[in-house]
């Protein structure tokens, strides 16, 4: 139920299933055959293909290698690029031109795009303008492809300010929150109407399913 060419925010705790919800947006484009970018500051590749196969049954290597699938890993102390380009070293994240040298690796035909998580971005740059102007390039980018790119944010780890700044934004803003053993997702922000009722998610088999609570 998602515009092409929008962006979305998912935002809430940690442990709401928020990036199970990205990455299941992003294994659904792949078993489409639509060209994806996944850019993760948690995990390398061999760690999320292992989670993937798990969870998902879905083994994001084998999209790395046909083509479909940039993972771009965006660590504490190097970016890594897989395909990797020809005869190319592992950026620092330090370096100011890291974020504009992302955003010209996602070709025009990607139509999926992944941040997991833009709140990391905030703590490995250490410049919130810098982030900022990932995400209106990445909306930008997602708009001129037709494509959808999602945001991942942990509520709390950056200020409130750019919390908003990133939500008002972004075309969609999903919001997650746990109750004890109850987790639950709303609509907080869309371009179309919508009411702000909970539902709850669940971890299943399948993967992350959404029920009426």
């Amino acid at each position: 139920g998602v515009i092409e060419g929008s962006t979305i925010a998912l935002i809430g705790p940690v442990g709401t299933l928020k990036s199970y919800i990205g990455y299941q947006f992003l294994c659904e484009g792949l078993r489409r055959n639509e060209k994806c970018v996944c850019i993760n500051t948690n995990q390398d590749l061999d760690t999320l293909d292992f989670q993937m196969r798990v969870n998902f049954n879905c083994s994001i290597k084998q999209y790395v290698g046909i083509g479909l699938l940039r993972f771009i890993y965006y660590s504490p102390f190097l970016i890594e690029y897989h395909p990797p380009p020809l005869g190319e070293l592992p950026a620092r994240p330090s370096d100011t031109g890291a974020i504009r040298d992302t955003i010209q690796k996602i070709e025009d035909d990607v139509t999926r795009i992944l941040i997991c998580t833009l709140s990391q971005f905030f703590t490995i740059i250490g410049d919130e303008r810098l982030v900022i102007d990932l995400v209106y390039r990445l909306k930008a980018k997602a708009k001129r492809n037709r494509g959808v790119a999602v945001f991942i944010l942990d509520s709390g780890v950056q200020s409130r300010s750019v919390e908003e700044n990133v939500k008002s934004i972004c075309d969609y803003v999903l919001e997650t929150k746990e109750n004890q053993t109850l987790r639950k997702i709303r609509i907080v922000k869309a371009l179309t109407r919508h009411n702000l009722k909970w539902h709850k998610l669940n971890l299943t088999d399948k993967g992350v399913e959404i029920e009426p609570l």
